[in-house]
């Protein structure tokens, strides 16, 4: 990394450590180092996420190591898969329902997760937000990685949710077929869902009335990713 950037990221760390950090100096950072070459971006990764993961601790936050979070995540998912197979064998809506409702929440975090495996984008840890693990970017390997990289992983997170319901439909239909349609009809309003901050973020709108920003979410991150990528630089 350069040795502009570098110093920048030394005094944001500085000044987190003391306490004293407001906000700005890391959007500017970000935009630097946007403007650099991919080798720049590499060479302190890890002094990017480490700096990263202070900027996101300054709210007191429930912190899980990793590996916890994902065993959790399997954990409940095993869960949902037992409660589904018991749904289908006894013909209940409810059970079957519930089991949909669990699978949703978990496959979208391990369905991201694994794909950024796959992409070389790591996570640093998982914070608990509500009764669930949410997953913390180890940002300095997302700052690193070309920008589809970046675009894929983002749209990984709309995956998962979607995955859970198909097949919670699909097993269902035979049995339960008015669970199977609830399903569907759940199914296309998560897929209106992701693509409704997809379409703002291509759009190059930045806040989505009560979602917030659109980069919260997965569709609005991937479309301000993809924007950026065909924008004349």
């Amino acid at each position: 990394m350069s040795e502009p950037l570098t110093r920048t990221l030394a005094s944001i760390e500085a000044a987190l450590d003391q306490g004293v950090y407001r906000p700005g100096p890391w959007a500017a950072f970000l935009r630097d180092a946007e403007s650099r070459s991919a080798a720049e971006r590499a060479a302190n990764a890890a002094d990017v996420s480490r700096v990263s993961d202070k900027l996101h601790q300054r709210r007191p936050r429930r912190i899980l190591s990793f590996r916890t979070a994902i065993r959790v995540e399997l954990a409940a998912t095993a869960v949902g898969g037992a409660v589904l197979a018991a749904g289908l064998a006894g013909t209940s809506t409810v059970a079957v329902l519930a089991a949909a409702v669990v699978l949703m929440t978990t496959l979208q975090p391990l369905v991201k997760v694994s794909a950024g495996r796959v992409l070389s984008i790591r996570y640093s840890y998982a914070y608990i937000r509500g009764i669930e693990p949410r997953f913390k970017m180890r940002y300095g390997t997302y700052l690193a990685a070309p920008r589809w990289r970046r675009i894929a992983l983002h749209l990984s997170g709309t995956v998962g949710s979607l995955l859970a319901l198909w097949l919670v439909r699909r097993l269902a239909l035979p049995e339960l077929p008015g669970t199977a349609a609830v399903c569907g009809v759940a199914f296309w309003i998560v897929a209106g869902m992701n693509a409704v901050p997809f379409l703002a973020g291509l759009a190059g709108v930045r806040r989505l009335g009560p979602v917030g920003p659109v980069n919260s979410t997965s569709g609005g991150a991937a479309a301000l990713e993809l924007r950026a990528a065909l924008s004349p630089r």
